[in-house]
């Protein structure tokens, strides 16, 4: 299952969420593995900055974090999901040239992963075509492209959680700020 929605939130919603997190106060943290992997390919361009919104101890008590909760709540409703795992804001810069980061999974249990992309960009998702469910295994080295996502503000693409996947860095354009998001679930 990959689904993409475009003009997901409402226009000036999101027009504050985009200024907000690409403004000179936001709250940005370093992060030496974007993609948090247990792999260190020690390259230059792994890495990225994260401010996290929800996680397992639930919302964080913060401002910007009660101002995203709305869009929590619409793509749990847009995906049919009652559980929010963990959402938190991802963004890489510019790079020279083409860079795709760690392929991975968020997590080895049954959940959805959303990528809400919150301003135009390069630097696609990519979906490959395996499968990963096994934290103490490594990801399959044999991946082939299945899907590929252009980051387009206010889009929000959501997949299987266990499709291996990654995200690039941009390349035509100053940075790339999406929101990841985990949602549990449903059992029918």
């Amino acid at each position: 299952m990959i689904k993409i929605f475009d003009n997901f939130l409402s226009k000036s919603y999101h027009q504050e969420l985009m200024s907000l997190m690409n403004g000179s106060d936001f709250d940005w943290y370093f992060n030496s593995n974007i993609s948090y992997t247990n792999q260190d390919r020690n390259k230059l361009q792994e890495f990225g900055f994260t401010h996290t919104f929800w996680d397992s101890n639930g919302i964080r008590n913060t401002n910007v974090a009660l101002f995203w909760k709305p869009g929590l709540l619409q793509i749990m409703d847009a995906i049919n999901s009652s559980i929010i795992i963990r959402s938190r804001a991802d963004m890489t810069t510019n790079v020279p040239k083409s860079f795709f980061h760690d392929p991975h999974v968020d997590y080895c249990f049954p959940h959805l992963s959303v990528v809400y992309y919150v301003n135009d960009s390069d630097g696609d998702t990519v979906l490959y075509d395996k499968k990963h469910n096994d934290e103490k295994a490594s990801i399959p080295t044999n991946l082939k492209i299945k899907k590929r996502v252009s980051p387009k503000a206010n889009r929000f693409v959501a997949f299987e959680g266990n499709i291996v996947h990654t995200g690039c860095s941009p390349v035509k354009h100053k940075n790339r700020i999406i929101i990841n998001s985990n949602f549990g679930v449903k059992n029918d």
